[in-house]
């Protein structure tokens, strides 16, 4: 007798924000319900102080930190979320660096494996988005928040060549495609290929509408990666 054993996609995506006060939570959250809604089995990964887990309405009580510095178990730190099937866990007191380790193993367990990351650019950033299967970068369309996003594309390729996340704007959709479009290019002219700009979130409200047309073009992005790498 043949047993039917499934074999989990393993997708790996970081969510990026070049700066603080954008919609990583939102948009982590809704990537994950999405996919669940599919059948596909997903873990998120809260790295920014409890935010997700806020927006998932999870109330948090063991995290990754009590697992890697206070023996817990990682049963114990793992959240089940019953309405929308999807599995979350949150950083607590451990740093992404010290969570690196675990996310390339973690991410062979599941379909799909979203890490909402601090803002900002650590080496841990980088070293993230070297392993990741694709990964998405937002940045606001105020002032000129876009040279966070453009510094931070070109600090992560000087290690990761071919990091080219899918990007998202925040802000008033006109004022947003300009401020694309000002980061393309800039990019365009310092650093080679732009990366393609995914969605546009005028409030964070607009994840939920974002999100299952945004899963199709990451599902998309690693399958591409997966053919080429082969």
């Amino acid at each position: 007798m043949t047993q039917n054993c499934y074999q989990p996609a393993g997708r790996l995506v970081p969510i990026f924000s070049a700066h603080e006060g954008l919609s990583a939570a939102s948009v982590t959250y809704e990537l994950s319900k999405s996919a669940a809604a599919r059948g596909e089995t997903v873990l998120l990964l809260d790295v920014i102080d409890g935010a997700l887990m806020r927006e998932a309405g999870i109330v948090v009580g063991k995290t990754l930190g009590d697992v890697l510095y206070r023996q817990a178990d990682i049963k114990d730190a793992k959240y089940i979320s019953h309405n929308e099937h999807f599995t979350a866990a949150c950083a607590g007191d451990a740093t992404l660096d010290a969570l690196l380790g675990s996310l390339a193993a973690l991410s062979l367990r599941y379909d799909w494996v979203f890490v909402a990351a601090e803002s900002g650019c650590s080496p841990a950033h980088v070293n993230l988005a070297s392993a990741a299967d694709t990964s998405l970068l937002s940045f606001s369309s105020e002032n000129d928040r876009f040279m966070r996003a453009y510094w931070m594309l070109d600090a992560i390729r000087a290690r990761a060549p071919k990091f080219d996340p899918i990007m998202l704007t925040e802000g008033q959709e006109t004022e947003a495609f300009e401020a694309f479009e000002l980061f393309k290019g800039t990019v365009h002219e310092f650093l080679g290929a732009p990366p393609a700009l995914g969605g546009i979130l005028e409030a964070s409200t607009d994840a939920k509408a974002l999100a299952p047309m945004l899963l199709e073009t990451l599902r998309e992005e690693t399958r591409t990666r997966k053919q080429f790498a082969s």
